[in-house]
């Protein structure tokens, strides 16, 4: 009884003392309140909150030890006492938060080099089809070209160009698995996009990091109950900016100028008919993605899945993507041994149509009907003697197609499969070491048909014909009514990295070193296709059954197939880091590797790297200066190689169809011809950059940002040269150029909180780089030139001295007496598409449940090419502007020449400025008060993607990829069949349960 009684004693005494209540107060450093943060009394299952004036009641006694944590403040432990006030301090972000760098991870605040980080809520805020896309202006020193067309790749180009061949994209590395671009995954499912900008951080991928890296963290499972999110919008698409043309009556008024007649053309035409509006509809955009996330202190587990359909502003065009994701984490063995896998499936189906129907909407005649009366295609036919637009007419005033008709008869459908994943291990070998092995594969499948009615489109330009006149053009050869290709390709790439990572502190000394290999095998695919002819007409080309078909006509066929030859590159890599008491940071890094691109020892490079870093603000002399917060310098160098242009320049081709003689009789005997010399010496590019940063957080934390000024040379430059013929036949690629980007690179944030309802944010970035091509060394260096018009003449030309890509036209001196433009004798450079600056300004901020942001994006110092305007040969229609300002014996001082009817010079004339500030998105969302306990969060929002832009260019967009993987000597930078900037406007729904 008295050993009961006293255990009831003891029970009650210990009720009691948990019973017991402690008050205090948590406040920030200047002494304010701070409301919403945690407070646990450890090893007990209690916890509390403050209010809203920083007070807390918790059930604890003197002595237990209380944790107090809220996010963007550093967590404290504190013994509990009665009326205790608690002081916490705000963490700095710069130092806590993890990037991702090669092979590795790493404190914000230890990085040496230079490094841009893009979260998840800001990738989300512009909804696109791309990640790449959402990610436009938000990092300073990433210039992005967007590409509205339906399922097409932005193009990205980090810190200026530095090669002319090929080779221009960053490397892509998903969870580890490398990838061609981003366009296969879903940007919902990204929690951060780490972009390495400099040569210290890249140079430990080696070549495949010669243009940047982007490196994308997907989203994990958490420990803790499952986690649903669902995310749903829905959009309208527009164009952006619409180019007025001349209606029928100003047609024929500029013509019968040019014409010099003012009967050529009736001014009481018929038709009058908007080309634009006749291939163009609403677009519709939707998007739905679901995930379920969750874990034990064992496993995690993802699983994502979404659906995207755009119908795009060109009739015909739609595009649809579906994705699974999944993601596992296993820990075995007292967390000794980490295993995670991710795949990811894509499949995507793809209506596109020729965006030269842009072109041709904006060259056709006003005049020319969509249809005549008798349901024939509209062709521009003039009747002589009435002037009218007449289907009997003899006289064909352009060569300008249909562009309904083109839609109507361009069939073509593609289906592609990617599927990417990885399986890693991390073993625990000792406490400081472990070793961590990274397989990740990248399959892609592609296939695709694309049907032509051979005959309807012939009697789409020809109104007057008949089937028979088709028939009879082919005289005795065999009729080919229609055509039908169908194509098929696929490409298998891997990388597998292995590496031993060994971590050691002790005292004020922190080192890291990091050593292993990697291995990538890359453009293994294979591609083939084959074309029929008079199949029979479906409206499903995917399969046909042939053998039934029995049609007089024989069908013949004609089939392509081709295997690339795989590029294989080995790498062994290395890397020490060193810190000293959070002040002195040190970096270096070697890699060793070989690819099989090149011949013998000229495949292997090496490629080092250094940066240090100084923390100033952790030294003394700095305590007293109250409003820094954090300041730290950098500087580094390091060298990465460059192949990744070299798909077979240096592989001897041989061409077929050559006849030799031989012998005295002079016999002609077939043979083949190599029909140019490979440079047995041909090696890596290589670029070489000193890169110096500063990064702060000044004034309570409010203020951060980052400066970087950088010099970057790439050098050994590949380039084609022209040997006399009797050393080679044709040109041959030899390392021979030198190109260099300069520039500095500007960002700010700015976080403030007025009061507990409303806060804001302000945020910007800014970076000029100056593009040249410094020296070319070969004297047999070619004229190597680009950017074609469709119409024999060429805008572009490499030249030392000057950017990639540079323009280089003929220059406009004047308007002559007798209104026809004066040329100079001699090409001159009239600018690059390149831009000289970049910025991007982004604000945004909440009160109670609402929340707003908005975001632009500028470009400076660029030119685009209006190639639309310069692709005239003679009755094709113009701007309305132009209607007002052009020469005539009454009106001489104007800048535009008379009516002319003739293949324009390219010119100084379609130069135009191609700098805009664009609005890319406004986003205004509310976060409805929580109505069920099992939702924890329910947001409705509306954005406006992309609404306003500024410019002065003239064309539909100053925004021009160009094609080609945006080829400085391609289609960059000039709007010819280009698809314009949409304008978007969305309603969403995110839900968290």
């Amino acid at each position: 009884m008295k050993i009961f009684l006293s255990y009831f004693l003891l029970l009650t005494i210990s009720c009691f003392s948990y019973a017991q209540e402690l008050n205090g107060k948590v406040v920030d450093e200047n002494g304010l309140p701070l409301p919403g943060v945690n407070i646990i009394a450890k090893d007990k299952n209690i916890n509390s909150t403050t209010d809203y004036d920083g007070n807390f009641v918790i059930q604890a006694v003197a002595g237990d030890v209380l944790v107090f944590s809220m996010i963007g403040y550093e967590t404290l432990t504190r013994n509990a006492q009665s009326n205790m006030v608690i002081t916490l301090k705000e963490s700095n972000q710069l130092l806590t938060e993890v990037v991702v760098i090669g092979y590795g991870t790493k404190k914000s605040g230890s990085i040496t080099g230079s490094v841009a980080q893009i979260k998840a809520t800001d990738i989300v805020k512009t909804p696109s089809q791309s990640a790449i896309q959402a990610i436009q202006g938000k990092a300073a020193g990433v210039n992005i070209v967007t590409n509205d067309e339906p399922g097409a790749n932005p193009s990205i180009r980090i810190r200026g160009l530095g090669t002319v061949l090929g080779g221009r994209d960053p490397l892509y590395l998903i969870d580890g698995v490398e990838a061609t671009g981003l366009n296969g995954l879903n940007p919902n499912e990204i929690a951060t996009i780490d972009i390495l900008k400099d040569a210290s951080s890249l140079a430990i991928y080696g070549q495949k990091a010669a243009n940047g890296a982007v490196i994308v963290t997907t989203k994990k499972g958490k420990k803790g109950k499952i986690r649903v999110n669902y995310d749903s919008y829905y959009g309208q698409k527009f164009i952006q900016k619409k180019v007025e043309m001349a209606d029928s009556y100003r047609f024929a008024y500029y013509n019968n100028v040019a014409a010099g007649s003012s009967t050529y053309y009736s001014f009481d035409q018929p038709y009058n008919t908007d080309w634009l509006d006749e291939i163009t509809n609403t677009g519709e955009v939707i998007s739905n993605y679901v995930s379920f996330s969750g874990g034990n202190e064992n496993a995690s587990y993802y699983f994502g899945a979404t659906n995207y359909k755009e119908k795009g502003i060109l009739i015909g065009t739609e595009y649809e993507r579906n994705n699974i994701n999944s993601r596992n984490e296993f820990k075995i063995f007292d967390d000794r041994l980490k295993i995670s896998q991710n795949f990811n499936l894509a499949i995507a189906n793809n209506t596109p149509k020729p965006v030269s129907a842009f072109t041709n909407a904006y060259k056709q005649s006003p005049i020319v009907p969509v249809y005549f009366p008798n349901g024939r295609w509209g062709v521009p036919l003039r009747n002589p003697a009435t002037g009218l637009i007449d289907i009997n007419g003899n006289d064909r005033f352009n060569n300008v197609a249909n562009p309904v008709a083109q839609l109507t008869y361009f069939n073509e459908r593609s289906k592609n499969i990617v599927m990417s994943g990885s399986v890693a291990a991390e073993i625990a070998l000792l406490k400081e070491l472990k070793y961590t092995s990274n397989f990740g594969a990248t399959y892609t499948l592609n296939k695709g048909y694309n049907f032509s009615s051979n005959a309807d489109i012939y009697l789409s330009q020809n109104a007057t014909q008949t089937l028979q006149d088709y028939e009879d053009s082919f005289g005795d050869n065999p009729i080919k009514y229609n055509t039908l290709q169908q194509y098929k390709s696929d490409d298998y790439m891997w990388n597998w990295d292995n590496y031993l990572t060994y971590k050691k502190s002790f005292n004020k000394h922190d080192f890291t070193l990091i050593a292993g290999m990697s291995r990538t095998t890359k453009n293994n695919g294979e591609y083939l296709s084959g074309t029929r002819f008079n199949v029979p007409e479906s409206s499903n080309y995917w399969y046909l059954d042939l053998a039934s078909f029995n049609a007089d006509a024989p069908p013949g066929s004609v089939v392509s197939n081709n295997h690339s030859t795989p590029i294989v590159s080995i790498a062994y890599f290395g890397r020490a880091e060193y810190e000293f008491d959070d002040k002195y940071l040190l970096s270096a890094s070697i890699r060793r590797e070989g690819i099989s691109s090149f011949q013998d020892v000229k495949k292997w490079g090496y490629f080092p790297a250094v940066s240090a870093g100084w923390v100033i603000s952790n030294e003394t002399f700095l305590e007293k200066i109250k409003f820094v917060n954090y300041l730290k310098f950098r500087a580094g160098y390091g060298e990465v190689g460059n192949a990744n242009s070299l798909n077979a320049l240096n592989i001897p081709v041989f061409a077929a169809g050559y006849n030799y003689a031989f012998g005295d009789s002079q016999t002609i005997f077939p043979g083949s011809n190599q029909p140019y010399q490979v440079d047995p010496n041909l090696t890596w590019e290589t670029m070489k950059e000193f890169d110096f940063g500063l990064d702060f957080k000044v004034l309570n934390n409010r203020l951060s940002g980052s400066v970087d000024v950088y010099d970057r040379t790439s050098s050994d430059v590949i380039l084609p040269v022209s040997l006399p013929p009797v050393l080679s036949p044709g040109e041959v690629t030899v390392n021979t150029g030198e190109v260099n980007n300069k520039g500095v690179e500007l960002s700010l944030r700015w976080d403030t909180e007025i009061n507990d309802n409303l806060k804001y944010w302000v945020a910007g970035n800014f970076s000029h780089n100056k593009n040249e091509l410094t020296k070319v060394d070969n004297a047999y260096f070619s004229r190597l030139i680009g950017g074609g018009l469709g119409n024999g003449e060429y805008t572009k030309q490499v030249l030392v001295g000057q950017p990639l890509g540079s323009f280089y036209v003929y220059d406009v001196l004047g308007i002559n007496g007798d209104g026809a433009f004066i040329y100079s004798d001699e090409r001159v450079i009239a600018g690059s598409y390149l831009p000289t600056y970049t910025y991007g300004l982004s604000l945004g901020g909440s009160y109670r449940n609402f929340d707003f942001s908005v975001d632009t994006y500028g470009v400076g110092g660029n030119k685009v090419y209006n190639g639309k305007k310069a692709q005239r040969f003679g009755g094709e229609n113009i701007e309305y502007s132009y209607l007002d300002s052009f020469w005539t014996p009454s009106n001489p001082n104007t800048t535009n020449p008379k009516p002319y009817n003739e293949t324009p010079r390219p010119s100084t004339y379609f130069i135009e400025d191609g700098s805009f500030l664009r609005i890319n998105n406004i986003t205004i969302g509310y976060t409805i008060p929580k109505f069920y306990n099992k939702i924890e969060k329910v947001r409705v929002y509306i954005t406006a993607v992309n609404p306003f832009v500024f410019t002065k260019y003239t064309g539909y967009s100053p925004e021009v990829v160009g094609g080609d993987n945006a080829n400085p000597l391609g289609g960059a930078g000039i709007e010819l069949d280009a698809y314009p900037t949409n304008k978007t406007f969305l309603f969403g729904l995110n839900i968290s349960l």
